[in-house]
């Protein structure tokens, strides 16, 4: 059985949205940076086990400018949308700061009742620099669990996209969220 779902990635520019995606089709890390302009679209098949089968998920992954001037554009591809990876930089706090404004321009254009949400803390193999503070990733996810849309808590993991720690983790993560949340609604008994 194959379950298509569309996953948004988003969060400032340069977090490195893209590079995590790119990083997750097995496409490697580059140092050359080229800005999304309006929105990027990828797909890819992932098999996620289940206790009585393997389910493939069709990850329809769209991939989000984060700079302001993109922010009308943007809001045509939230739509159907049932998962989202927000994304910041260890080394950039405002990053961090704005999860919610994106959270909450996701929940207003997506259209979806509920959201299956994974937070990644990227650019973790920047060590030499000043990271984000722990209590202050701690209060910003205790804000964004307080949103009703969310189907679960959000799920936190630090990543790089140069190394690939946790990158194929948080999709398989997004992925086990979003079929517990079919599994609940017995969406698998209607297909």
């Amino acid at each position: 059985m194959t379950i298509i779902v569309k996953i948004v990635l988003l969060g400032d520019g340069s977090v490195g949205k893209t590079t995590l995606r790119e990083r997750f089709m097995g496409r490697g890390f580059t140092t050359s940076y080229l800005p999304t302009l309006g929105a990027e679209f990828v797909s890819k098949v992932l098999p996620i086990t289940r206790p009585t089968k393997t389910i493939s998920l069709r990850f329809q992954i769209w991939d989000l400018a984060g700079q302001p001037t993109f922010k009308q554009i943007r809001k045509l591809y939230y739509r159907d949308s049932v998962g989202l990876i927000l994304v910041f930089d260890i080394t950039r706090p405002e990053s961090l700061y704005n999860l919610k404004t994106w959270l909450s321009e996701a929940i207003t254009y997506s259209g979806s009742k509920k959201l299956s949400v994974v937070i990644l803390g990227n650019k973790i193999d920047l060590r030499e620099l000043d990271w984000v503070k722990a209590e202050e990733i701690t209060q910003t996810l205790n804000e964004i669990n307080k949103f009703d849309t969310l189907d679960s808590p959000a799920i936190f993991y630090q990543t790089s996209a140069k190394t690939g720690e946790n990158v194929n983790l948080a999709f398989e993560t997004i992925g086990k969220k979003i079929l517990d949340r079919y599994e609940q609604l017995n969406y698998f008994d209607e297909v």
